[in-house]
């Protein structure tokens, strides 16, 4: 949905943010896809994961095997494992594929989380960058003005939820011997609470996602602002020779008097001997990001120069648009979505 959504919205150009506070424009795209990959790095550890979790224990016993004529290698083969336990003491207290999981659930969630928070901030008045479907926001019990994005809200809180269900697991573990020991039974309610909530907030954010309309009129005004373009003006100032420490300082002082003078940036730079009115065509709406980009989002032309193509176009890496089996809850292993992703698209 990230993929797609990015899609649709190429060419929308939107502040980027550090500390929550404007920095650089970027493109919508770009930003929905820094989502894209956070969520594509999980779906490496699921399949890691999974991996590791492949290994049949039939055949252990309570701790030491069995002198009956088992053969766990034609059982783990006829359910379909991949693997035979090598030990049978750590077959048999083996909990790292719960705990692995936990984690990978709770990194997923956290993950949603972010996404959620975004959301929940883009759809205030402060920033209305986004609109909610009325599907995915509620009212107020007393405010009839309102429309409040629950379901973010929501995906976000669980985070802390998963967090605990790992930390509360991990805690259960951490002071066992070997081998079978009654603790073990509570590693199935942090488990099957931690897949459920995720499956669901996945699910509710999905919907989310595919509903939500973004206010390009609004994201393109507040990227444009010229204040936005600060560090393009400190990086011209590099380019004819001015050391970057240097070429901060003054940029910040235009910036700084904008402020406390209330005189527009573009009549400062164009006054300033060390940048000019050639330097104005940086402040002008899309400029930041009419220049050539490398896919990881920095600048590979020279400045002014117009991009080829679109910056950061989004490009689905081809294993990750295919579904997978365990994904559909078919209990088969997939054979088709093996390939890592590649980093080479943004």
């Amino acid at each position: 949905m990230l993929l797609r959504r990015a899609d649709e919205h190429g060419d929308v150009a939107v502040p980027g943010y550090t500390h929550l506070q404007r920095a650089q424009p970027v493109l919508l795209a770009h930003h929905l896809l820094a989502h894209f990959w956070a969520f594509a790095r999980d779906v490496d550890r699921w399949r890691d994961c999974l991996d590791r979790a492949d290994v049949s224990p039939l055949g252990a016993g309570a701790l030491a095997g069995s002198g009956l004529p088992l053969d766990p290698a034609a059982v783990a083969a006829d359910l379909g494992f991949a693997r035979v336990f090598e030990n049978s003491l750590d077959a048999v207290s083996d909990r790292d594929f719960v705990a692995e999981a936990l984690f990978v659930a709770a990194l997923t969630q956290v993950h949603l989380s972010r996404l959620g928070e975004e959301i929940v901030l883009w759809s205030t008045e402060e920033f209305g960058f986004v609109r909610l479907a009325d599907a995915y926001a509620t009212g107020s019990s007393m405010l009839p003005q309102k429309k409040n994005p629950d379901i973010a809200e929501l995906a976000r809180g669980k985070a802390g939820r998963l967090v605990g269900d790992l930390a509360g697991f991990l805690a259960t573990l951490k002071g066992l011997p070997l081998a079978y020991n009654r603790d073990l039974q509570e590693d199935k309610e942090p488990l099957f609470d931690a897949l459920d909530t995720c499956a669901r907030s996945l699910s509710a954010l999905t919907g989310l996602l595919a509903t939500v309309e973004f206010v390009e009129e609004r994201m393109t005004q507040a990227a444009d602002s010229p204040a936005n373009a600060a560090t393009d003006l400190a990086e011209l100032l590099v380019e004819r020779g001015t050391p970057f420490r240097e070429a901060h300082a003054i940029v910040g002082g235009l910036v700084r008097q904008t402020v406390e003078r209330g005189v527009p940036l573009a009549e400062l730079v164009a006054n300033d001997p060390r940048l000019g009115p050639d330097a104005l065509a940086l402040l002008e709406p899309g400029s930041a990001l009419r220049t050539a980009y490398h896919p990881r989002g920095r600048r590979s032309g020279p400045r002014g120069a117009p991009a080829r193509g679109r910056p950061c176009a989004p490009r689905p890496p081809a294993d990750l648009a295919r579904p997978l089996t365990w994904a559909a809850g078919s209990g088969a292993r997939s054979t088709t979505a093996t390939r890592r992703p590649s980093r080479r698209t943004c």
